[in-house]
């Protein structure tokens, strides 16, 4: 029995087939080098996607075990699949263009499975759907939604401090109680119990359901729990402090909390699974794939040189877009005497990294002192939107609101109302891409991208000023700071190289 089923499995995966995989496997290798390195690196450094590290050899595991349903002998190439490996290449050139690594690790890892649906076929593909699109799993995403989870953890937490009458003030993400104040910050949010429960959810829903609604329906559990979760982990932080006096629940105790309650959270999530799987008798096999002919060596030679042609192209794409990127001459810096240079506001920072060029100083209007801060990204010189550039130091300072006002030539410029324990701040902001003035961060990247891809881009600024504001006196503030962008907007953009 044993020697028959391994001669059946030689019959379903030929030595050709296998190479073929392999070949495409090297392509996209060489192809989306940049992107498998930066995304690596995440995976190392960030202890939020250290779970990455595990993925593809899940998937490889996984796409092993359905090997009776596979059939490498057999192969039927679906040449439609290339048109999203087309849109795949497209991507990863718009983020190697403006430097949006989310772009460039979602195009990695988006071409590998498309690359192998293109191989297999769509009737093989399907056996291992989920292996192959849980290489997707490898993309560093996620951190992005730390703001709104923020929000909804203070929220949650808010409403259930009520519900049991503890006195509370909120202020933006700061939770106020009489024993003392609490900063729902990043590390609050519970992106990592959020990430980590959702693939855990994916797993257990693949690997111990067969019900498309029940997978489906536990995948929703896994995404919603974590995030009550979280807030009930924050509230009980709180509570703790309020019947304490604050004597726990503060320092070490977050992180002791944090893995204890993860892990609770988890086993949870796993016993519901237990509730919402299948019964054993209610589980049928798969049946095995049983190839009627064997695909041409002629078939292997199309399928694989045509995938060579695309990534052959799309790396030659690559280097060009490389090129332009590169600094080929020394840049202008900023134009410094616009406005004369005074010692650095230490009340607000921006946080800013691997900029060309940074002013700051400060200037008295209407008897209030404005904080000027200017970066300068010029062609070649680092990433001026970018996660790890912050505005105000997120340690000292939290988003109350924000919202837009007209300046010159009714320009929007966008307004952030930060604040912390102690005081309240405006902060305008703006940004001058190749000569134009733009308002919002997304439109700015895109336009620095598109003018990459046409070759002309010369480089990338951020205007910022920042005004100590009070309650009290904040509305007549907001209709002075206005008066001071109008006023100063054109002054201060000549700082930018021509």
């Amino acid at each position: 029995m044993n020697d028959g089923n391994t001669k059946a499995v030689k019959e379903r995966h030929s030595f050709t087939g296998i190479v073929s995989l392999l070949l495409i496997v090297l392509l996209w290798l060489a192809t989306f080098w940049q992107g498998v390195v930066t995304a690596v690196d995440i995976w190392l450094i960030t202890d939020t996607f250290n779970h990455c590290l595990f993925v593809i050899p899940a998937s490889i595991y996984f796409i092993y075990l359905k090997r009776e349903q596979l059939a490498l002998s057999a192969i039927e190439p679906n040449y439609w699949v290339l048109i999203p490996c087309i849109g795949s290449g497209g991507i990863y050139a718009v983020g190697l263009s403006g430097g949006v690594q989310l772009f460039m690790h979602i195009a990695t890892f988006t071409f590998l499975p498309l690359s192998v649906w293109f191989l297999l076929g769509n009737t093989q593909a399907k056996k291992i759907l989920f292996p192959l699109f849980f290489i997707l799993f490898c993309i560093p995403i996620g951190e992005e939604l730390i703001p709104v989870l923020q929000e909804v953890t203070a929220d949650l937490s808010v409403m259930m401090l009520q519900w049991v009458q503890v006195p509370i003030y909120r202020s933006g993400l700061y939770i106020e109680i009489p024993e003392g104040r609490f900063l729902v910050a990043e590390a609050c949010s519970g992106i990592s119990f959020f990430i980590a429960s959702v693939v855990i959810g994916c797993l257990y829903a693949y690997m111990n359901m067969q019900s498309r609604i029940r997978r489906i329906s536990f995948v929703i559990i896994a995404i919603i729990f974590p995030i009550i979760a979280n807030a009930i982990r924050v509230f009980g932080i709180i509570l703790t402090g309020h019947l304490t006096n604050m004597e726990h629940a503060v320092g070490a105790d977050h992180l002791i909390y944090g893995w204890v309650f993860f892990s609770l959270v988890i086993i949870c999530l796993i016993g519901l699974g237990e509730l919402i799987r299948e019964k054993s008798s209610d589980i049928v096999a798969d049946p095995k794939f049983v190839p009627t002919e064997q695909t041409l060596l002629t078939g292997y030679v199309k399928a694989c040189g045509v995938l060579a042609l695309l990534t052959i192209v799309l790396f030659i794409w690559y280097q060009v877009i490389q090129g332009q990127l590169s600094a080929s001459t020394t840049p202008r810096k900023l134009n410094a005497s616009i406005l004369p240079a005074k010692p650095a506001s230490k009340a607000w920072q921006p946080e800013f990294v691997d900029y060309y060029d940074q002013y700051q100083t400060n200037f008295s209007y209407e008897s209030k002192k404005i904080d000027l801060s200017v970066v300068w990204y010029p062609k070649g010189h680092g990433e001026l939107v970018s996660y790890a550039n912050r505005m105000y130091l997120e340690d000292f300072w939290t988003l109350e609101s924000s919202y837009s006002v007209n300046g010159p030539n009714d320009f929007k410029i966008e307004i952030n109302q930060i604040v912390n324990s102690r005081n309240v701040r405006l902060l305008g902001y703006w940004y001058m891409v190749d000569g134009k003035v733009l308002s919002n961060k997304n439109t700015a990247k895109l336009y620095e991208i598109y003018k990459v891809m046409l070759g002309q881009h010369k480089g990338s600024g951020l205007v910022m000023l920042s005004m100590e504001s009070e309650y009290s006196a904040l509305e007549k503030d907001k209709r002075l700071f206005l008066e001071m962008l109008t006023n100063e907007f054109s002054t201060i953009n000549q700082m930018f190289p021509e």
